[in-house]
């Protein structure tokens, strides 16, 4: 299982050490997943720069918005593409269209033939067990995301776009796991068994 879990994939950093975790870009497909900007309002993406950051990497890029899984065969458009790129947004509601059209089904064989997940924020939040801190993170909360499941390719929870002036509220609230503070520019992989912090690595164990 290969996994890239950033805090924003677009950051110029995180472009530089994910081109190097995918051994380039060119040649290769991705399945762009904007669904989960929607959750903040319908379209929000296109203007968000991550499109356009990877429309400029010299790969093949495939829009695949979930919500579209009634007049597309959404499953078979991703199951193409060497990279899935989850991008940022509100991860209880890019859960719910995950389920809705059950791709959380084909993951598992699709990430054991050697392809790739990319997360970005919201994106990077989804892979773990549970999304606790949705429920509370500061400054865009989203009630209720924590009743959906998550995809659980890791064992703990990613507090994306941290900064160092909210640690205090965010220990604070913070009960129980383990969870890792990422700042814009750094990211999680995982690569087989292998886990690594490319950046500082913060965290909380509770």
């Amino acid at each position: 299982m290969r996994l890239f879990l950033s805090s924003e994939a677009k950051h110029p950093d995180s472009l530089a050490k994910m081109k190097d975790f995918v051994d380039g870009f060119e040649g290769k497909r991705i399945a762009y997943i904007p669904t989960a900007a929607n959750g903040e309002y319908i379209g929000s993406w296109k203007n968000g720069g991550s499109i356009q950051a990877v429309q400029n990497l010299g790969a093949t890029v495939a829009v695949v918005e979930l919500e579209n899984y009634y007049k597309e065969n959404t499953l078979d458009r991703i199951n193409q593409a060497d990279i899935i790129w989850m991008a940022g947004g509100m991860s209880g509601y890019l859960l719910y269209w995950i389920r809705r059209v059950e791709l959380e089904k084909i993951l598992p064989d699709y990430l054991a033939t050697g392809k790739i997940n990319v997360g970005s924020s919201a994106g990077s939040m989804i892979c773990s067990k549970s999304q606790s801190l949705a429920d509370w993170y500061i400054g865009e909360t989203e009630l209720g995301a924590s009743f959906i499941p998550g995809l659980g390719l890791i064992d703990f929870e990613i507090y994306p776009h941290y900064t160092d002036d909210v640690y205090e509220e965010i220990n604070r609230k913070w009960t129980k796991g383990t969870l890792c503070l990422l700042k814009n520019g750094e990211m999680i992989t995982k690569d087989g068994d292998k886990i690594q912090v490319l950046g500082e690595e913060r965290i909380i164990r509770k």
